[in-house]
Parts: C-alpha cells; structure tokens; sequence
C-alpha cells in the first residue's frame, strides 16, 4: 500500500477527514490564449489549493466548437498552465468570450455545445451534474470539516434575458438550485463566484444593476437569516477592485474584482463605484483569498496581485452577521 492510501486508511480507521486544510485560493478572469502570461508562473509558485477561473478564460468568439476547442488547447498546452493544472485543483465558469459571442445570452444557438467545451478544459467528470443540466453552475467544497470552504459557481450566460429586459439572468431552475446549496451549506466560508460584477452600478458595461430584479433578489436571499455570509468574487472588468455593501445584507458584503490576468486595456481609475474601496487597479492581476483558520471564527484575506505577485490591494474580513 502506497503512503498516501495508508495515511487516508488511517484517517477513516480513527473516524477524522483527510482532506487537508485550504489556505489559499487564486481566482482570475480575462485571459488571452495567444498572449504572454508571466502571471501565470506567479500563480504556480504561490501553490494554491485552488485556482478558480472566473470566465472569458479564452476569447473564443466564434459560434463554432471547434474554434474554441483550438483555443482551449493552446491554454491547456502552456507550460505553466500545464503545471499548475497538475498541482492544483483548477475550478470555474465562464462568460461571453468562452461562451461564444460578445454579450451573449440565452439566444446564444451554440451554448449546448460551447458548454461541453468548457466542461472537457476543466476536466469535469462525465458523471457530474454540470454535464447533464443546462448550465454549467455548480458547487465545490474544499477543506476538512470545521474548516471547509464552499464556492458557489454561478451560470450568467445560458439563462439571461436580453440586456435591458429587466428579466431573467440565472433562470429558475439555477435559482432553485442556488438557495437549497446556500442554505445547505455547512462550510465556514462560502464564496459567490459571479462572471460580472454585483455591486457596482455605475459603469456602463455589463453588470448585475442591468438587471434590478435579479439583484435585488439576490441580496433577499443573502440577507436571509438561514444563510450564512459569503464574498462575491467577479471578473469580466479588465481592472481589479474591491467593493462592498454594508448595508443590505446584515454584514459587509465584499465583491472582489479581478481582470484582467493577461489583456490589461489601460486606462484611467477614475471610473465611477459607490461601492468601491480606495482606487481600483488597471494593469494585469489576478486575485487570491488567503484563510487564518486559528481563530473561532476564520479571517479571510483577498488581495489583488499585480502580475509579479506584488499586492495591489486587500481587505480582511471575518464572516458574521
């Protein structure tokens, strides 16, 4: 018997989880397939327990599979990437460019298929429900019991109405499925990963506050007393930033942008959030949520990373309402 399948026989003999401790996850958005990413070296020799990609992880842009598939080879052909996919747990969803087409929705015609895509580069298992439903939301939990951590991957794409519509972003059924995982949830720290952003309202790109009934409804359900707090992470910006709502939920709800990893567009940070803490960040970067786990209830670190792996910008918290 190897070492590790005697150390996990253990495990189970004297009745504890093997599953080791979570102390820090990367999350990131906005790659460029055919564009240098020294970042992407930064992210392997960091070693995180997760890498969450948080969508347009190729520019994809084309109705047609294959296209994509191409594009998705080139990534998974890096040489970093290749390492990284082989020492860590690599988790995520997408949004429009690996969805297909620019701001795209549920008209999109191709999104059966673009969805088994991005299934087959994350190398989700043929018997997972992310095969079979329409969508690719889903859940993940990492972590020993009494210091787990569950991420929450929402879907923005298959099921949303057209912009300006005021209708419909995740659809019912997502909707059903996102209050039983969050009421459900017994992990320590519970994480929202949302392909575009939540909070900010200002701007004039895509966003949550395009559709008010689906965000107010969110908040309704984060604010319920049957769910524990959770952080919002979100990409799609192509600038990294950090906001929060103090108000609406019973405890500070942050939202954590990071975009983009390798296809910064410049640009001014001046741009308009209420939301927002301090100035928000224009060059590449990627994300990462570091966890102390030694006190009664966890302090959770996020701090946006420029591509040297030099901190930006960071906000503690502790999640309690």
């Amino acid at each position: 018997m190897r070492k590790s399948c005697l150390i996990l026989a253990l495990a189970s003999t004297l009745g504890f989880s093997a599953e080791p401790e979570v102390h820090e996850i990367v999350f990131a958005s906005c790659f460029k397939e055919t564009r240098p990413a020294p970042a992407l070296k930064v992210v392997v020799d960091l070693k995180p327990d997760v890498f969450i990609w948080m969508g347009d992880n190729i520019y994809g842009d084309s109705p047609d599979a294959a296209v994509l598939r191409q594009k998705y080879q080139l990534v998974r052909e890096h040489p970093e990437y290749a390492k990284l996919r082989s020492e860590t747990k690599v988790i995520g969803t997408w949004d429009d460019h690996d969805y297909g087409k620019n701001d795209a929705g549920k008209e999109f015609a191709s999104k059966v298929a673009m969805q088994k895509e991005l299934l087959d580069f994350l190398d989700e298992p043929a018997d997972s429900p992310r095969r079979k439903q329409e969508g690719v939301y889903g859940f993940s939990d990492f972590g020993p019991k009494g210091k787990q951590v569950r991420v929450v991957l929402l879907d923005t794409r298959y099921h949303r109405d057209e912009i300006g519509s005021d209708l419909e972003m995740l659809g019912e059924a997502q909707w059903k499925w996102l209050e039983e995982t969050l009421v459900g949830s017994k992990a320590q720290v519970n994480i929202v990963v949302s392909s575009i952003q939540f909070l900010a309202e200002e701007h004039r790109f895509e966003k949550w506050a395009n559709f008010p009934k689906e965000r107010a409804r969110m908040l309704k359900l984060l604010a319920r007393a049957d769910v524990l707090p959770v952080i919002v992470l979100s990409g799609d910006r192509h600038l990294a930033e950090i906001s929060v709502d103090r108000e609406s939920c019973g405890y500070p709800l942050y939202d954590i942008t990071s975009s983009s990893l390798n296809l910064a567009l410049g640009g001014g940070n001046d741009e308009p959030n209420k939301y927002r803490e301090g100035r928000n960040f224009r060059p590449a970067n990627f994300g990462t949520l570091s966890f102390d786990w030694s006190r009664e209830v966890p302090v959770v670190t996020a701090c946006i990373r420029d591509d040297e792996g030099v901190p930006q910008r960071a906000v503690s918290m502790e999640l309690v309402k």
